[in-house]
């Protein structure tokens, strides 16, 4: 069985996204799983931006989740690991953790499920096919919905 690539990419922590405390203000950890998922693609070759403007097609976050183990403080660089999680032809589910520094303490691991939509009704629509290309390539054992 194929083990699922993991993309990585890192995000230096900026005085603007702590909040009083002085550690990254909760919310910002999607925004970083966000950015370990933008760049999982634009690592494949594909290009979210492309998705919506040559196949008319969007993917929407359907449900987030996530676990804080221990906070992230300005300066600190944080490194955010993301591997697919579970992918049908119409949703696409990334898990990510985020360390502080490479080979770091693990502070925070969540699952982000999108849905495929076109772009002008907003309804459900399958995913362009390089991508279920690139997900049968990568991670066919991650098929199917999973309990997350």
């Amino acid at each position: 069985m194929a083990n699922p690539k993991t993309h990585t990419a890192q995000y230096r922590i900026l005085y603007r996204d702590t909040d009083s405390m002085g550690i990254l203000y909760y919310a910002r950890y999607l925004e970083l799983f966000e950015l370990g998922r933008t760049e999982w693609q634009r690592d494949e070759g594909l290009r979210y931006a492309d998705m919506e403007s040559e196949e008319g097609k969007m993917l929407p976050v359907v449900r987030a989740e996530c676990d804080y183990i221990t906070p992230l403080k300005f300066d600190d660089l944080a490194v955010i690991e993301t591997t697919v999680h579970s992918w049908t032809a119409t949703t696409l589910c990334f898990e990510s953790q985020v360390f502080r520094g490479p080979g770091g303490e693990l502070c925070a691991r969540g699952l982000v499920q999108l849905g495929c939509v076109a772009s002008d009704s907003f309804r459900p629509s399958r995913m362009p096919e390089k991508y279920l290309d690139l997900l049968g390539e990568q991670a066919p054992e991650k098929k199917g919905r999973r309990r997350q």
